[in-house]
């Protein structure tokens, strides 16, 4: 009995001398049997046949040279020889052909054992086959599994989240040998506990110029009907749906653009909840792999169904994909709890000192254009230095929270606009008055005196004079404060402005109790004496700490390893090249080249910006000068300076990068 399973009768052909041709054929009546004459004039291009050969040691003679070329040219799958012989010394003469010599049968035998030798052979046959077949499926899990295996490494390490959803349904037409497809991502609700309702088209495989759509998860489309459902759907013909499915094909697409939808599998893409997140739809199953389909391929046999192994497959593969894109979802989140933190924090710095609201924003600006810049640039001394995408996020939040120390300092030292706190010269402002006042009491004592001692007469010759010295000594004072307040401003104090205070210090106005108050206190000329800006060392050393809250507070969060130089960066903002900043007074070599950048944008800005009520906004070509002084001074960094100035980086529209 002949076993089918694994071997094609129609492939084998069993090649015999004429006068056992018809013995065989009774026996062997699903097999072609043929006379082996035959054999040498035709062609040998079928490579899946399969011979058997019954031949004479004459006939094996006759043709040796003719079997030793078909051999040796391997021109076939399997052939194997029965030489009917009187004995086996016929081998040593045909050595090469021996490892094809499957039996040697004695000619008086032929009738009696020539039916069990074939069918041992066929069954031979049958087992061989039977481990190829298993050998080459064994190879062909081992080569799925390594396509899942890297395209699970593929989607891993693909962070960009339309390359990723490309690479998804690369990968998925490759496995299935599909001709199209797309993909369709679930639109997330926007309250918390709510179901989804759409599915957005994001990727189509068939070179369309289609934008982005969306569609219910409902009946209305397969693809919807599948998110709905959360189960995969195979269809062999979209035309020939059955009337009692759910679903239904829509032709539009195809009537549009020229095109024959066949078959068609869709799988849904889950998450770890076992949500569905994701469609894969893939069109059209390609009999040939390699072959681009036309419209006639498509209504024949150039399409044909997707199987049961594509399902299998492909539901590995939805699987690596949900998961991948889940990850790109975390990530996102990740990184807008991020952005949200940082927006947070820096309205909080802009609370605190509404003055400088704003300023973080710009620096965080000019900071990351100046790197997009040097990135580019060709100049010898930064050709080195490159930013990937990742550094350029780490930079700009180390630009935007540069400053976030301040809410460590004390607000009246940071919002303090001139010399004096506004309560202190209130306090000046009312003990002059008071000075007046006793001017005019100790005025009008004297007249009473005069009045009481020498009359009326005596008191009107001399009044006049009197109420002009009165007026005299009152502009005196009013001068005074008039000094004290042209010094509270945050400017060079003039030299006769501060002989005036001075003097002051030692002015002193008698009380009812006998008392002295100075005109002005000794802390209140000190801080009037400031010669730039309105800060004392006290205070100008509490503003500065705020570099060091920074970087506290900085260190306190868990940054991702992406991040992790953000509180180094915005650490060293204040330090200069010849180590004269603050707070670590660190020298050139170990100040981080975006803790640079971040100084000339940090210095730029504060000298342009028009929210500082304690001085005047300087024109964009005044800052740079300054910084060009810098620069020579050894503060800042020459080449990068170039590069803002020669880029005009402060000159461009940074409106769309600070949104």
């Amino acid at each position: 009995m002949v076993e089918k399973e694994h071997v094609n009768l129609e492939k084998i052909i069993i090649w015999s001398d004429p006068k056992w041709v018809s013995l065989i054929e009774k026996k062997f009546t699903e097999i072609q049997v043929k006379d082996v004459s035959l054999l040498f004039t035709r062609s040998f291009e079928n490579k899946d046949e399969q011979w058997v050969m019954v031949i004479s040691e004459s006939t094996l003679g006759q043709y040796e040279t003719a079997l030793k070329k078909i051999t040796s040219s391997r021109n076939f799958n399997f052939v194997n020889i029965i030489v009917i012989s009187r004995g086996n010394s016929f081998r040593k003469s045909f050595a090469e052909l021996s490892e094809f010599i499957f039996f040697t049968l004695p000619e008086e035998g032929v009738d009696l054992y020539l039916q069990k030798i074939l069918e041992r052979v066929l069954h031979y046959l049958h087992l061989f086959f039977k481990g190829h077949k298993v050998e080459s499926e064994l190879v062909s899990v081992y080569k799925d599994m390594r396509s899942l295996t890297r395209v699970g490494q593929a989607l891993l390490l693909e962070k960009d989240f339309d390359k990723l959803i490309e690479l998804i349904l690369e990968q998925a037409r490759k496995l299935a040998q599909a001709d199209g497809g797309s993909i369709y991502i679930v639109e997330r609700p926007e309250k918390k506990g709510e179901k989804p309702t759409k599915l957005r088209f994001k990727k189509s495989a068939l070179n369309l110029n289609a934008g982005e759509f969306t569609l219910n998860i409902d009946k209305n489309s397969i693809a919807g009907y599948v998110a709905m459902q959360g189960h995969h759907i195979s269809i062999d013909d979209v035309y020939n749906i059955s009337e009692e499915k759910e679903y239904h094909f829509n032709p539009d697409f195809d009537k549009a653009h020229n095109y024959r939808t066949r078959s068609m599998l869709l799988i849904p893409m889950k998450n770890h909840r076992d949500e569905v997140i994701g469609v894969i739809q893939l069109i059209n199953k390609k009999a040939q792999s390699d072959k681009v389909l036309t419209l006639d391929d498509m209504r024949g046999n150039g399409v044909i169904p997707f199987t049961d192994r594509d399902y299998e497959l492909l539901s590995a593969l939805a699987g690596q994909a949900g998961m991948a894109i889940e990850n790109t979802f975390l990530v996102s989140e990740i990184k807008e709890l991020f952005e949200g933190f940082v927006k947070a924090s820096v309205k909080a710095i802009e609370q605190r000192d509404p003055t400088t609201s704003g300023h973080s924003s710009r620096v965080a600006a000019y900071t990351e254009e100046l790197a997009l810049c040097v990135d580019r640039s060709d100049k010898k001394a930064l050709k080195e230095i490159t930013f990937n995408k990742e550094q350029i996020t780490e930079l700009r939040y180390a630009a935007l929270l540069h400053d976030f120390g301040k809410v460590g300092v004390r607000e009246k030292v940071l919002v303090k606009a001139k010399k004096l706190y506004d309560s202190e010269l209130s306090i000046i402002q009312w003990r002059f008055r008071y000075i007046i006042k006793v001017l005019e009491k100790e005025h009008f004592e004297m007249k009473y005196q005069l009045l009481k001692m020498k009359g009326a007469e005596e008191l009107e010759k001399i009044e006049a004079k009197m109420d002009d010295e009165l007026e005299k000594n009152k502009q005196k004072i009013k001068g005074m404060f008039d000094a004290i307040v042209r010094a509270n401003e945050p400017t060079i104090l003039e030299e006769g402005d501060f002989k005036t205070l001075e003097s002051l210090t030692s002015k002193i106005i008698k009380l009812d109790d006998g008392l002295g108050v100075r005109f002005l206190e000794r802390p209140e000329f000190l801080s009037l004496s400031i010669k730039k800006g309105t800060l004392d060392e006290k205070e100008r050393g509490e503003i500065e700490s705020h570099v060091s809250h920074t970087y506290q507070f900085l260190i306190q969060i868990p940054w991702t390893r992406d991040l992790q130089g953000v509180p180094d960066i915005a650490h060293a903002h204040h330090e200069k090249l010849d180590g004269t900043g603050y707070p670590l007074g660190i020298e050139a070599a170990k100040i981080p080249v975006q803790s640079r950048m971040m100084a000339i944008s940090d210095i730029y800005d504060a000298l342009t910006a028009m929210d500082r009520p304690y001085k005047k906004a300087l024109s964009a070509e005044r800052a740079i000068d300054i910084l060009v002084d810098e620069s020579k001074r050894g503060h800042v960094d020459k080449d990068l300076l170039d590069v803002f100035i020669e880029a005009n980086v402060f000159r461009k529209h940074i409106t769309s990068i600070i949104h």
